[in-house]
């Protein structure tokens, strides 16, 4: 399954996945509108500005937020991940990542791993 995370881009895929009205949920995310919300065109790009779970399905929810401002709850099952080139930033962050998730699991300090790494890097520019 996808990971997804605040500040994703995402591509509607399947708009029957909204939830327009959901407002204990609208509520919790931080939507501006907390009654309801419409559908997202699919197709559309949109940001995540939030996630959660559904209260009694345990289905992944994301808070999404168009460019004009409108906002939609959508299930994780009608989005897909739009990948863009990662940037310098997001580079670090993959290696933040990997140090988190795999290497603390095995007992290595992130910490430790993370400046190596960024010592092997600066040596190398």
């Amino acid at each position: 399954m996808e990971k997804f995370k605040v500040g994703d881009k995402v591509q509607i895929v399947d708009s029957g996945r909204t939830y327009t009205t959901y407002e204990c949920m609208f509520k919790k995310l931080g939507f501006k509108n907390t009654e309801k919300n419409e559908h997202f065109q699919e197709g559309l790009v949109a940001e995540v500005f939030a996630i959660g779970e559904h209260e009694s399905q345990g289905t992944t929810l994301l808070a999404l937020q168009a460019q004009n401002g409108s906002q939609c709850l959508m299930s994780t099952k009608g989005v897909v991940k739009v990948v863009s080139q990662p940037t310098s930033d997001d580079k670090f962050e993959i290696i933040r990542e990997f140090c988190d998730e795999v290497l603390s699991a095995q007992g290595i300090s992130d910490k430790d791993i993370f400046k190596y790494l960024l010592n092997k890097v600066a040596s190398n520019q």
